[in-house]
């Protein structure tokens, strides 16, 4: 299993996009590269990375694939086998093809099948939005806001509208 962070891991066998602080992400592809039950890691970047530099390739079973078109990525995903594929989110990669989103994420969900399929992102964008339709799992993880204190918000008592919906805030 890939831990985001202590006891939180993201399941095995699964599509899931993690959003959180660069920090925290590459902590967490550390932490895994790191642990003793050693999984084949494909790491998946595109045009720019920003972690590919900071990250301890020594570990044996520890791949990486570089993809400079959405064209390249699919067929990066189409041949993976590892048991663990992280792939750092470049939306460079979708200004020529914005409509294929969604064929990278039927093939990150068909992956998981087999393995457990990460997108890491700094930020949600029009991109991952699509894709986090089809993910199993989407984690946004907000930066803490130093200047401003949270408030709490209350909402009037009363019966909530229809078609409204109510969602957790990143934490």
């Amino acid at each position: 299993m890939f831990e985001l962070a202590p006891s939180f891991f993201v399941p095995e066998g699964t599509f899931s996009l993690l959003i959180a602080p660069d920090a925290m992400l590459l902590d967490a592809v550390e932490r895994q590269l790191r642990r003793r039950e050693r999984l084949r890691v494909l790491y998946v970047c595109g045009n720019y990375s920003r972690f590919l530099s900071c990250i301890d390739r020594q570990c044996p079973d520890f791949g990486i694939r570089r993809a400079f078109t959405v064209h390249q990525l699919l067929t990066i995903l189409g041949e993976a086998d590892e048991n663990l594929i992280l792939i750092e989110h470049d939306a460079t990669l979708y200004d020529d093809a914005p409509d294929l989103a969604g064929q990278v994420s039927h093939a990150c969900t068909d992956l998981a099948q087999a393995a457990t399929v990460i997108v890491l992102a700094r930020t949600l964008d029009p991109v991952l939005r699509l894709m986090s339709a089809r993910a199993a799992r989407v984690v946004y993880v907000r930066h803490p806001d130093p200047v401003a204190p949270r408030m709490m918000r209350h909402r009037p008592a009363g019966p909530q509208a229809a078609g409204t919906q109510t969602t957790l805030e990143g934490f």
